[in-house]
C-alpha cells in the first residue's frame, strides 16, 4: 500500500476549515459579539483570515449547525442569538449512538434532579411555581390520555430545571429526558398516573415552601420509584 506523503496532501483544505472555524470562535466569543452583530462579508473574511471562500464557506457552515452564527439569503452572516439547542441536539445524538441502558441514564437523573430540585427551592419563582402547579393540574385532568400526561410530566421537569436558573443543569438534563420518553411511557402505565401526581405534589409543595432539603428528598424518592417501575419493565 502507498503511504506516500501524497496521500495526506488533501488534509490541508480540512486545516484550513478548521483555522478559520477556530479563528471565528475566537473574533465572536473573545470579542463578546453580541447577537445580531454583522459580520464581514464571506470574502472579506477570507481575506483576513487568508483562507479560500471554499474553506471559509464551510467554516461559516460548522458554525451555523452549533448555533453560533446566523446565515440568511441575500443578508450578511450574523452572531446567532443564544440558544442551549444545538449542544443538547449533540449530546442526545451522541447518547443515542452510544446507546446507554435506561438505567445508567436514571441513575444521571439521579445525580442531577436532586441538586435540580434544591436550587429550585430557593430560586423559583411565581411564574415557575404557576407553570408547574398546571402541569399537575392538567395530568389530573387528563388521567386517561397517558400520552399527554407524559408530556406535561417532561414539562414539569423541563420547569423545573428553568426554575433553578442554572443553564448547565438544562443543558446537562434536557437530552437524557428526551432520550427517556419512551420508556417513561411504560413505566407510567407500570407506577399509574396518580403516583405521578403525588410526587409532583411533593416536590411542588417543597419549592413553594423554600425548603431545599424537601424539595431534594420528595425528587429524590419520585426517581427511586421510576427507577423501580423501569427495572419491573425490563424484567417483564
Amino acid at each position: 500500500m502507498d503511504v506516500g506523503l501524497t496521500r495526506l496532501k488533501p488534509a490541508k483544505k480540512i486545516l484550513m476549515v478548521e483555522h478559520a472555524i477556530l479563528t471565528l470562535k475566537e473574533y465572536i466569543v473573545d470579542g463578546n459579539l453580541s447577537p445580531g452583530t454583522e459580520l464581514p462579508t464571506e470574502s472579506e473574511m477570507a481575506k483576513e483570515i487568508g483562507v479560500s471562500k471554499f474553506s471559509m464557506r464551510e467554516a461559516l457552515r460548522v458554525l451555523q449547525v452549533i448555533g453560533l452564527v446566523d446565515i440568511s439569503q441575500g443578508r450578511h452572516t450574523r452572531v446567532a442569538m443564544h440558544s442551549i439547542n444545538p449542544v443538547i441536539t449533540v449530546l442526545e445524538l451522541t447518547l443515542r449512538r452510544s446507546k446507554v441502558p435506561d438505567l445508567m441514564l436514571i441513575e444521571a437523573r439521579k445525580s442531577l434532579e436532586g441538586h435540580i430540585s434544591r436550587y429550585a427551592a430557593m430560586r423559583a419563582d411565581s411564574s415557575h411555581i404557576e407553570a408547574m402547579r398546571k402541569t399537575i393540574e392538567d395530568i389530573r385532568s387528563n388521567r386517561d390520555d397517558l400520552e399527554m400526561c407524559m408530556e406535561k410530566d417532561i414539562e414539569f421537569h423541563n420547569i423545573l430545571v428553568k426554575a433553578s436558573q442554572n443553564v448547565v443543569f438544562e443543558i446537562m438534563l434536557a437530552p437524557v429526558i428526551e432520550l427517556l420518553r419512551e420508556q417513561r411511557m411504560k413505566t407510567v402505565k407500570v407506577g399509574g398516573v396518580d403516583i405521578m401526581i403525588e410526587y409532583h405534589s411533593m416536590i411542588l409543595q417543597a419549592i413553594i415552601e423554600k425548603d431545599p432539603e424537601k424539595a431534594e428528598r420528595s425528587m429524590n424518592l419520585h426517581l427511586v420509584t421510576t427507577e423501580e417501575h423501569l427495572r419491573k419493565v425490563i424484567q417483564s
